[in-house]
């Protein structure tokens, strides 16, 4: 009787110190090892959002491009920064405190190419195009972009008195567009658009910077000034 009760302790006591011992290595005894928990994973990284060049001339847009709201009104982050880049880099037109600075030649040229181009960059460079253009749809342009059509537009060079009409034969502005938004500041009834332009696509070699103010008339926003570097 005495043997059978000190095998028993012998028994008790060897499997407490396994238990102890399991624990103290973080094994669970009452667990079973599962030989298949032990796996290797490959993790893939996907370049579906990587931006990359497509065929043809484009605007490439990051930063602070979301539209903004400006009294009421939506504004286009995207739309004024290449207006900027259009003024001041095609049309060579980077300095003006109201539109009224503006020489009339590139005036009238910049709403003559808007009236066939939503973005001038879009446009074709390898071939020039003549286009004409009557008084009423220069103004219309000069409306939409500037808030006022009141400019004395027969005096650009454009235009030719003897058909009473405004022609010219398209430059070749087509290229690619970089830019980063870098601060979009609203007030009451107006934003400051402030962007920055680079030669490629990756945005390491800076091109310009531009300032452009933009403020709500009658319901709609339109340019007020530009400042570029």
């Amino acid at each position: 009787m005495k043997r059978k009760f000190k095998n028993t302790l012998c028994v008790l006591l060897a499997a407490m110190c396994f238990a102890v011992f399991a624990s103290s290595c973080g094994v669970d005894p009452n667990v079973k090892k599962d030989e298949g928990t032990t796996k290797s994973y490959n993790v893939e990284i996907s370049d579906d959002n990587e931006e990359k060049e497509l065929e043809g001339f484009h605007s490439y847009g990051t930063g602070d491009t979301e539209p903004v709201t400006v009294d009421g009104v939506e504004v286009s982050v995207t739309d004024f920064s290449i207006r900027s880049y259009e003024l001041a880099y095609l049309i060579a037109q980077p300095n003006f405190t109201s539109p009224g600075n503006i020489p009339i030649d590139p005036l009238v040229q910049f709403a003559f190419v808007h009236i066939y181009y939503k973005n001038l960059n879009e446009m074709s460079n390898k071939s020039l195009l003549y286009r004409d253009a009557k008084e009423s749809q220069i103004k219309e342009q000069l409306k939409k972009y500037f808030g006022q059509d009141d400019f004395d537009i027969k005096k650009s060079a454009l235009y030719n008195k003897g058909k009473n009409i405004f022609e010219m034969w398209i430059p070749e502005y087509g290229c690619n567009i970089y830019y980063k938004v870098d601060a979009v500041n609203v007030d009451k009834n107006k934003a400051e658009i402030i962007t920055t332009f680079y030669n490629e696509l990756k945005r390491q070699t800076l091109f310009g910077r531009t300032t452009i103010n933009v403020e709500v008339r009658d319901g709609k926003p339109v340019i007020t000034s530009l400042s570029a570097k």
